[in-house]
């Protein structure tokens, strides 16, 4: 895939390079890892910052929603291997594609914020987490500007439109009753058609 196809997600900082191995994705093989990775602010803060690509030609809020909850898990696992314990995390604000997360742990003071975009028949997931590397730190401006300063480049567009399958997923998912009772009535109209048909041959 040629790199203008690649967005990359830039963090603001004084940054000292502190190497942090990617996590294993052979067990996804249709995901790229784009960019990764990790270096120490001057304030004395851990950070990690990446993106992950995959080809997509439709998507819908419910794909929107499943790869944010992902990229929760990866920013919250990311933390926990930075500050060398558990660090849940817990959504804190939503603004379109983008959301803010904060550890449960309010000692702890771990943030992150993970992205959603789009560039020409792909799908981006971007994240950047951040963890004190003195829990109780006061006040937690050792993360604030890099993660609140953290922006998306590249050539971004709009998300593709959802398709016939997206869309009837969701439909699914969101009136379960219904799909049954369209299920049921599609089931019956196959039989009436099968009875018909065989005695017309």
């Amino acid at each position: 895939m040629s790199s203008e196809a690649d967005v990359r997600i830039s963090v603001p900082g004084a940054l000292r390079h502190a190497p942090l191995a990617p996590p294993d994705l052979t067990q996804s093989p249709r995901l790229t890892i784009e960019q990764w990775e990790s270096g120490v602010t001057n304030d004395g803060a851990a950070l990690t910052w990446a993106c992950v690509r995959g080809d997509t030609s439709s998507w819908s809020q419910d794909a929107t929603d499943l790869v944010q909850g992902k990229l929760a898990e990866l920013a919250s696992s990311t933390a926990a291997r930075m500050r060398g314990e558990p660090t849940p995390m817990h959504v804190t604000a939503t603004a379109g594609r983008e959301r803010t997360l904060a550890s449960d742990d309010a000692n702890a003071m771990a943030q992150a914020r993970t992205f959603v975009s789009f560039t020409s028949g792909e799908a981006h997931g971007c994240f950047v987490t951040c963890t004190p590397q003195s829990a109780g730190a006061e006040p937690s401006k050792p993360c604030d500007d890099s993660v609140n300063g953290a922006t998306l480049t590249g050539e971004l567009r709009e998300p593709p439109p959802p398709g016939i399958a997206l869309d009837s997923l969701a439909f699914v998912v969101h009136h379960p009753r219904s799909a049954l009772a369209m299920l049921a009535t599609s089931l019956v109209l196959a039989a009436l058609l099968a009875i018909v048909t065989r005695r017309r041959q």
